[in-house]
């Protein structure tokens, strides 16, 4: 799905690859002048896990239950991806 980028202009693709309750697998692929790769989690939480999580809504909550995340980024095709790996506690 086309969403819009983290800085608030233009869009890149985003697809959720699992997620069942305790883990989220998200790939975002595009170019944008400010990358696609994100560190900040509340950053991350509020672009991504809201989006493809509906159940996660409070930041604080989920941060609390977060006991793991990771980032891979990579380039093909005169594209830029990332994939983010999400593992938290169900409440």
């Amino acid at each position: 799905m086309r969403i819009k980028h983290w800085q608030g202009y233009g869009t890149v693709d985003a697809k959720k690859i699992t997620g069942d309750g305790t883990t989220l697998h998200i790939r975002v692929s595009g170019n944008h002048e400010w990358g696609i790769r994100r560190d900040d989690l509340y950053d991350l939480f509020n672009w991504l896990v809201k989006r493809f999580d509906k159940t996660e809504t409070d930041f604080q909550d989920w941060r609390k239950r977060l006991w793991d995340y990771s980032i891979e980024e990579g380039w093909n095709a005169n594209e830029d991806f990332v994939h983010y790996y999400f593992n938290y506690d169900r409440r």
